[in-house]
């Protein structure tokens, strides 16, 4: 018995890395690949805080100083010095998370006061800012900021930034390399060892998540989850595809009493025609918002929707707002459609429309006039 699970376990796994080096050539397998890696270290940088210390109580720390690099291991708030780093890595180095601490002149420090309302967004205003608040090329800088302190009265934080260049910070991780080491964090010695550091300069830096020990663990658990989610996930695709037919079967039943009962009375007018009028896809008006919806490409956005009888009219801007006239017309039932003021270009190079377009009325609301 044992030998058949050793066989099926080899035939697995001949079979994954075979579909994985397929994949992994082509362009799509390669999007996937990083997009899985990305959602990966978001996961394990959102669960190595609060689940890290019970997976391993010690630190590791590497210290750029004057003749090479100085390891260090911390365990319980306690320093114990190791030496200098050799050819190969102390045991129970490999493998593990690892702190690379450069001295304080390797690093410019910075603190800026930006809105509380892009407290969300700090990464990528930083990352557009960088050309301006560093003397390096914004693509080989390595930067990480900490936001010390709630927002003021003023509405603005006071945020943190620590920034360095990759070229000062190559040799080290060469150094490390060699000795078959690759740092998980990157931050300034000024630091003490004791405590954690306080702004991590290698999140988001290419590879810098794949030596996380917690990483493999997340990524096994992930790959659970989404085995025991799949057949659910299966099942729930076949649940809507059969509701979806029992609907449309439904939906004809209703049409063929809709027409019986018009034959019975003799007339679809008066104010129950106007009720079922106003339930059919040609006039409904959530059917006209989920087509609109289809039809407008992303760079557009409505501020304004104006749906009264027959006439529609819409607001909004658009990245380009020529383009819908040609999207929109037949969409939803909509017709002549045009502009009903000129486009203006606002400040953000957006061009703001008003278009008016006639829409089609169903046989139901015609014949109840």
């Amino acid at each position: 018995m044992a030998a058949t699970l050793r066989r099926a376990k080899a035939e697995v796994a001949a079979q994954a890395a075979a579909l994985k080096a397929r994949l992994g050539g082509s362009p799509l397998g390669r999007r996937v690949g990083a997009a899985i890696g990305l959602l990966l270290d978001a996961l394990t940088a959102a669960l190595e805080p609060r689940v890290g210390r019970f997976l391993d109580r010690s630190r590791r720390i590497a210290v750029a100083e004057a003749d090479g690099l100085a390891l260090y291991e911390v365990r319980d708030g306690r320093v114990r010095g190791l030496g200098p780093l050799g050819a190969t890595a102390p045991e129970g180095f490999a493998g593990r998370s690892l702190e690379l601490r450069l001295p304080p002149d390797k690093f410019l420090a910075r603190t800026l006061r930006l809105p509380d309302a892009g407290r969300d967004y700090l990464g990528p205003i930083l990352a557009h800012r960088l050309e301006r608040l560093t003397p390096w090329r914004p693509e080989a800088v390595l930067y990480g900021y900490a936001v010390p302190e709630p927002a003021g009265p003023d509405g603005t934080l006071a945020v943190d930034l620590l920034a360095t260049s990759a070229d000062l910070v190559a040799p080290h991780l060469d150094a490390l390399a060699a000795a078959g080491l690759t740092p998980t964090a990157i931050g300034s010695a000024a630091t003490p060892l004791a405590a954690p550091l306080a702004i991590d300069l290698a999140r988001g830096r290419p590879g810098a998540g794949v030596a996380s020990p917690l990483r493999r663990r997340v990524a096994r658990g992930a790959v659970l989850v989404f085995a025991l989610l799949g057949p659910a996930c299966l099942a729930a695709t076949l649940l809507a595809a059969s509701a979806e037919a029992e609907r449309a079967e439904v939906e004809a039943h209703l049409a063929a009493l809709r027409t019986r009962l018009a034959a019975r009375t003799g007339s679809t007018g008066g104010r129950e025609a106007g009720l079922i009028a106003a339930k059919t896809p040609e006039t409904s008006s959530l059917v006209l918002i989920d087509r609109l919806s289809a039809a407008l490409p992303d760079g557009t956005v409505l501020r304004e929707l104006d749906a009264d009888g027959g006439k529609v009219r819409l607001i909004g801007r658009s990245d380009d707002a020529a383009a819908l006239i040609g999207l929109l017309e037949g969409q939803g039932g909509l017709t002549a459609v045009r502009f009903a003021a000129p486009v203006i270009r606002d400040a953000e190079r957006r061009e703001a429309f008003d278009i008016v377009a006639g829409r089609a009325q169903g046989p139901q609301r015609e014949a109840g006039r």
